[in-house]
């Protein structure tokens, strides 16, 4: 009986110093917020909220839009009187990078100034979901993005003319495993240029039969602005993953026009501008 004693002891104070290792974290170690009946709870992410869990029938929720999660007491819980100090249940918050959790209690006292009725989510306070990831989230992208707007670069690395409209590539910058194109549009016509569609896909620099075309459309993974038209000029930048391809290969960026006349302009990208892109 001693034997099996120590042996459970020892059990015990082994999975003791394994829940306090790294990749756990105790319900004591989540932040704790008081929030009133009533009241509506806010929390402010600085990334776009991808999910969210509500642990108990207590709380409801909405996301008025995607960086903000609006959190309240649910109606039928005001109605039971719940007790002052009662656990309401763990918010999780999923965003691109990071995850968030917060324990909220219900108010000690009914007309408590104490009780949050906003929290911003701080670095301090999120779990990154891969920490070995070295992706950049979209306020990391977009702040790049004007970076690189903020810059003059000198003269184009490529450029494309069609029927009064033209095309160039100002400036090509890496970031990780990121690459962002700087591309200006200019309409010398009267006429407004109203975008159908603008694609990006790696081709064959020749082609000798149509059948043996290979083309590869690459989705952008960030657009600074979402212009449908242009009158005179636009300039925007594009952000796309790495990509590796021979010298027999380009990337190509082809812009459609949606009236009748349907204009098209194609600008043609080496594979060289996009190894020799600046970093930050």
């Amino acid at each position: 009986m001693k034997k099996i004693s120590c042996l459970l002891a020892l059990l015990l104070a082994n999975f003791y110093l394994f829940a306090q290792g790294p990749g756990f974290r105790s319900l004591s170690a989540i932040p704790t917020v008081e929030i009133s009946a009533g009241t509506g709870l806010h929390f402010r992410s600085p990334e776009a909220i991808r999910y969210v869990d509500l642990s108990t029938k207590l709380l409801s929720g909405d996301l008025p839009i995607k960086n903000l999660l609006n959190v309240k007491i649910s109606s039928d819980s005001v109605k039971r009187n719940l007790p002052l100090n009662r656990e309401l249940g763990v918010v999780t918050i999923v965003a691109e990078t990071f995850m968030a959790q917060y324990r909220l209690f219900l108010s000690p006292n009914v007309s408590s100034d104490r009780s949050a009725v906003d929290i911003e989510i701080l670095p301090s306070e999120m779990v990154p979901l891969d920490p070995s990831h070295q992706d950049l989230s979209t306020p990391e992208i977009k702040s790049h993005a004007m970076a690189v707007l903020a810059k003059r670069g000198g003269r184009p690395l490529a450029n494309a003319t069609m029927l009064g409209i033209s095309a160039q590539l100002n400036q090509v910058y890496s970031v990780g495993e990121l690459i962002f194109l700087d591309i200006s549009f200019k309409n010398e016509t009267l006429m407004e240029y109203d975008i159908d569609e603008l694609k990006f896909s790696v081709e064959d620099k020749k082609v000798h039969k149509a059948t043996n075309l290979q083309s590869i459309e690459i989705s952008p993974v960030f657009s600074l602005y979402s212009s449908e038209r242009f009158k005179k000029n636009f300039r925007n930048i594009y952000v796309i993953k790495k990509v590796s391809f021979s010298s027999e290969k380009l990337l190509k960026v082809s812009m459609s026009e949606k009236q009748l006349s349907k204009r098209t302009l194609s600008l043609n990208i080496s594979y060289g501008d996009l190894l020799n892109a600046d970093t930050f």
